[in-house]
């Protein structure tokens, strides 16, 4: 029970952090933009693709996908909520990351 309660009380505290009220913020901004939201999944979609992208033209894809989006990033919505997104995923990596290094799960695979 009582891990609960800290459990609770941590997620509290997270969601009085400034990054966390700020991410909220942003991502009702774009909400009330019509067709952001889906803009912006196409552009992290697409960004997805480079992560994986094994192809011999990558910087040339890269170049293409720059220049296609950069208007996009300037928008001053669009960079202040992946701003906010960003620093949300890094608070929950290191999250995840202090979690992870505590626990310290074996898992040798054979």
């Amino acid at each position: 029970m009582e891990m609960r309660k800290a459990l609770n009380q941590f997620l509290n505290e997270l969601q009085e952090s400034s990054a966390f009220k700020d991410y909220k913020y942003q991502k009702e901004r774009i909400k009330k933009v019509p067709g952001m939201k889906e803009r912006i999944n196409d552009f992290r979609a697409k960004r997805f693709e480079f992560q994986n992208y094994e192809g011999e033209d990558l910087f040339e894809k890269i170049d293409e996908f720059q220049k296609e989006y950069q208007a996009f990033k300037e928008e001053p919505i669009v960079r202040e909520y992946l701003a906010a997104e960003l620093e949300i995923c890094r608070l929950v990596q290191e999250i995840n990351h202090a979690i992870d290094d505590l626990v310290d799960i074996d898992m040798e695979m054979k």
